[in-house]
């Protein structure tokens, strides 16, 4: 039997760029800035200017795009002649961006300012889970920012709980370096196979032998 894959984070981004409809080349169906790839997308993408972009790994304790069923029930009551009948209809799944942030109120560029003041809008939110946000696995796309609570126990270092609505099925990076796929939320992928640094040197090796 094949051991269990166990998968934990040891290190990750967490970026969050409000969405700006007048940037150039603009289009609804962008899940990153300027429509990039999720597989090519940096953190340097979400920096923004005035304000607009955030880093805050540095301030999560937990970071989850969770998913939702929808599902509902068709009921066709009983007849004389046959007992009821219960369909199970399912819909489009719905999801949200949950995390549990450190407060910094006294920050003023901070994590709980910034969703303070942006309640309510529209950004793009970037989530990798390993690394430097370069490789996958990796989530990207649209939220709507709630503000988190600010204050609580004294003398305690105070957390804060956000469920930021995800606006449309985002796209997701999996996999590693070596093998992995993008699942976009319309639907279509893309598998990636890269030969390891190892095997690409004796490759090498190999042909130059050959010549």
């Amino acid at each position: 039997m094949a051991a269990a894959n166990i998968f934990k984070i040891e290190s990750g981004v967490f970026n969050l760029l409000l969405v700006d409809t007048a940037a150039v080349g603009y289009l609804p169906e962008w899940q990153t800035p300027g429509g990039v790839a999720i597989d090519t997308i940096t953190t340097a993408a979400y920096a923004g200017t005035a304000g607009s972009g955030i880093a805050f790994e540095c301030q999560t304790t937990s970071a989850a795009l969770v998913a939702s069923a929808n599902t509902s029930d068709d009921v066709t009551p009983a007849t004389m002649c046959q007992a009821e009948v219960t369909e199970t209809i399912v819909g489009v799944t719905s999801y949200s961006l949950d995390a549990t942030i450190l407060q910094d109120p006294h920050i003023s560029a901070g994590i709980s300012a910034y969703l303070f003041e942006h309640d309510t809008k529209e950004a793009f939110f970037h989530l990798a889970l390993q690394g430097d946000g370069t490789d996958p696995p990796k989530a990207a796309g649209r939220v709507r920012l709630t503000a988190g609570a600010i204050g609580g126990d004294v003398r305690t270092t105070l957390t804060a709980d956000v469920s930021l609505p995800v606006t449309r099925k985002p796209d997701l990076w999996v996999g590693n370096s070596t093998t992995n796929r993008v699942i976009r939320g319309d639907g279509t992928s893309t598998t990636t196979f890269n030969a390891p640094a190892t095997e690409q040197a004796t490759t090498k090796k190999a042909t130059s032998a050959e010549k």
